[in-house]
């Protein structure tokens, strides 16, 4: 009988290079995630959680726009690689420029304004390296390592968060420096991490590249898309099924705002909590991994959507009985950010079911539709400061419970190869 070794599997130079590219990206980016140091800088420079939640729909929006402006590009590149790697350089120094104007001395409203726009170019930049990404990765990879791959950049980049978390744990709680040089640092700190990813982009190898590149043509490529929607029922009913997930995700993202407002605590405390989000993604991305590659796509959209009504019911006994405290809320922002990487099972069912052809369109059309959607956030953030949190947890409830239902009828592992054949 033949052994099969890693490398057969898959376990190749792709797999290893694509999973420490990504990540080095997410240990970076946990750290400056909307949900947590992110909002935690805007809620100390304005006290306005309504900001926080257009950070969450800037982030959310930019990157749908730029997903949209990159996708028509897709079929019109030789090399993917180097493309991404050039790509990568430009966004990924921004980081640094956040830091600018707060070593400068600017504060309060001002600094947050300033944030937001290269917070914005950011991920507009990281949205239209997206669909080029996911492509090379359909190609590089087996389709039953795509996910456990993606999972387990999570889970190495949560790592990764952890140690650069001890640093921003020890920023978040120093005495002796300033708010604005506070997060100056932080903003360093993922700036450094982040820049490292590019050096693993040119490690992976295309193993079908384009030979005859097609010419962009927006107008073409974008008429063509709802031929392609209207044809293919499986996609639909994706996309119906993930529309109610919207709310149920973005509620989520205020826990560790709602834990400092809730509690009374120290620097130190409030440092920790985002030290257990990078600690609940790296959990995230070990489980979540793990199930797409044992279960497929569908079984890890139906756990994190349960993972949301828990979570949510665990915040509401919190505002019932605050006296539970500081460890119930640890457990919340552990959970909240295992659940927080989603995407995971949707952008692989998303590549699971598209034909070779389609697979930049179908990532397109998906989120043509989340567009509107991208001011959920900030809309929740609002409702939250006129009606409080207690609400926004129930409405979270229903709207991951309804998406529950539908997505029952998402097709199995077993069912996308049938189809397949």
């Amino acid at each position: 009988m033949k052994k099969i070794n890693r490398k057969e599997k898959g376990f190749d130079r792709n797999y290893f290079a694509l999973l420490f590219e990504g990540a080095s990206f997410l240990g970076a980016i946990s750290i400056m995630a909307a949900s947590g140091a992110v909002a935690l800088f805007i809620d100390t420079m304005t006290g306005s959680v309504a900001l926080v939640g257009l950070a969450i729909s800037l982030q959310a929006l930019t990157m749908r726009v730029g997903q949209l402006l990159g996708a028509p590009f897709v079929n019109m590149i030789r090399d993917l690689p180097k493309t991404l790697f050039v790509a990568m350089i430009f966004q990924r120094i921004l980081p640094f420029l956040m830091a600018v104007p707060l070593f400068l001395g600017f504060g309060g409203y001002t600094a947050v304004w300033i944030f937001l726009v290269l917070f914005g170019l950011f991920w507009l930049w990281d949205g239209a390296i997206t669909v080029p990404w996911s492509e090379l990765t359909a190609r590089a990879l087996k389709p039953e390592l795509r996910g456990h791959m993606m999972g387990m950049q999570v889970a190495i980049g949560g790592g990764l968060s952890l140690l650069t978390g001890l640093l921003l744990a020890w920023l978040l709680a120093t005495p002796s420096l300033t708010d604005s040089l506070r997060f100056g640092y932080i903003f360093i700190l993922t700036g450094a991490v982040v820049i490292v990813s590019i050096i693993f982009i040119r490690l992976v190898k295309d193993p079908s590249p384009i030979k005859v590149p097609e010419k962009a043509n927006f107008k073409k490529y974008y008429s063509k898309l709802p031929a392609i929607l209207r044809n293919n029922k499986p996609l639909q009913i994706a996309i119906i099924a993930r529309l109610p997930g919207y709310i149920g995700f973005s509620v989520i993202t205020f826990v560790i705002v709602f834990g400092t407002h809730t509690l009374e605590m120290t620097e130190s405390e409030i440092s920790l909590l985002v030290y257990s989000q990078i600690a609940g993604g790296l959990i995230g991305g070990v489980v979540l991994g793990e199930t797409s590659r044992r279960f497929g796509n569908k079984t890890v959209i139906l756990l994190c959507n349960a993972g949301v009504i828990v979570t949510l019911g665990m915040a509401i006994i919190l505002t019932i009985f605050p006296a539970l405290g500081y460890i119930w809320l640890i457990s919340l922002c552990i959970l909240a950010s295992l659940w927080y990487h989603n995407w995971l099972g949707y952008i692989n069912y998303t590549l699971d079911i598209a034909p070779k052809e389609h697979r930049p369109a179908y990532q397109v059309i998906c989120n043509v539709i989340g567009i509107p959607f991208s001011f959920i956030s900030y809309a929740i953030g609002a409702f939250i400061e006129s009606r409080g949190y207690a609400s926004a947890f129930i409405i979270g409830c229903i709207a991951a419970s309804v998406t529950i239902i539908i997505s029952t009828r998402l097709l199995s592992r077993r069912r996308i190869k049938e189809l397949k054949i």
